[in-house]
């Protein structure tokens, strides 16, 4: 009885639908890579993960289009992506919350809930430069940090001690 399950096909996959899904995606990537690039204001900004941003999305959605309905597979690609680790440490928050923005409108595309993709990048996104625009979050009062480096002499130390006295 189970054999006839096998090779049972719910959910057919056009081309069509891949054409679809991927344009989606990446119109969706896009937004999300040309808003990180407008509220980014860390200290080094990476060309190399803006467009990963946008491959990221496409990616996610492919392998959303491979698993479709199909159990074993989604078990498969949990193994087979477990090998792979991000090695390089993030080093904003903002980085790890565009890359699952990135994840979770590809998904969504993959799935074919492309008024979905669409809106929820244009409303995150919306969020996400308003926040940026108003200095949501930011401290009244700022604080500052001065590094020096310089030789140490006597000299040196009291121009340096006379400047800070002002």
């Amino acid at each position: 009885m189970f054999e006839q399950f096998k090779s049972l096909e719910l959910f057919p996959v056009t081309i069509f639908d891949i054409a679809t899904n991927l344009l989606i995606a990446l119109i969706c990537g896009l937004i999300i890579a040309l808003v990180y690039r407008f509220i980014y204001k860390g200290p080094s900004y990476s060309v190399s993960y803006v467009n990963s941003l946008v491959l990221l999305t496409l990616i996610t959605s492919i392998v959303i289009l491979v698993i479709g309905n199909n159990l074993a597979r989604a078990f498969g690609l949990v193994g087979a992506m477990s090998i792979i680790r991000f090695r390089t440490a993030v080093r904003d928050v903002q980085d790890i919350v565009f890359i699952f923005f990135a994840l979770t409108i590809g998904m969504a595309a993959g799935v074919g809930l492309h008024a979905i993709a669409l809106a929820g990048t244009l409303i995150i996104s919306l969020v996400a430069v308003v926040l940026v625009t108003f200095n949501f979050g930011s401290p009244r009062k700022r604080e500052y940090l001065l590094q020096l480096t310089y030789v140490s002499n006597q000299e040196n130390e009291s121009k340096i001690a006379g400047i800070l006295k002002k």
